[in-house]
């Protein structure tokens, strides 16, 4: 597993990332704890009165970031996953927001199982699946 904050940080720059804001690490499993902007591109036109953020970019984060963490491990070479399974949108994100994402590998199964959630709420979730690698 990566363990290079300042590479993440560079690579989480501009208008299509969150910021992020604090992030903890252990052998399988990743938490970090972002701040979706008003600015992020992603926003714009989804939608106009009521901006949210996508599942289909919450997804996209959580397969890059798990990709950024777990790319040591056999199952996880692939930058995308070969599918996407159980998953669930259950709140919208709306911004400005601090959410926590957590990344949990298992290597046995060549999965990364993702949840975003309100760090102030427990158990509040955002949205949550598995990617397959």
């Amino acid at each position: 597993m990566t363990d290079l904050r300042q590479p993440l940080e560079d690579m989480m720059t501009g208008d299509q990332w969150p910021i992020l804001l604090d992030l903890q690490q252990r052998e399988n499993r990743v938490d970090l704890s972002l701040k979706v902007d008003e600015k992020l591109r992603w926003l714009q036109g989804h939608f106009p009165s009521q901006p949210v953020l996508a599942g289909v970019v919450q997804t996209h984060w959580a397969a890059q970031l798990a990709h950024y963490f777990f790319s040591t491990n056999s199952f996880s070479s692939e930058k995308s996953p070969r599918r996407i399974d159980n998953l669930k949108f259950q709140n919208v994100v709306i911004p400005p927001r601090r959410i926590a994402l957590e990344l949990v590998a298992n290597v046995d199964a060549g999965s990364i199982h993702f949840r975003y959630s309100d760090p102030d709420v427990p158990g509040h979730i955002f949205s949550e699946g598995k990617l397959v690698f």
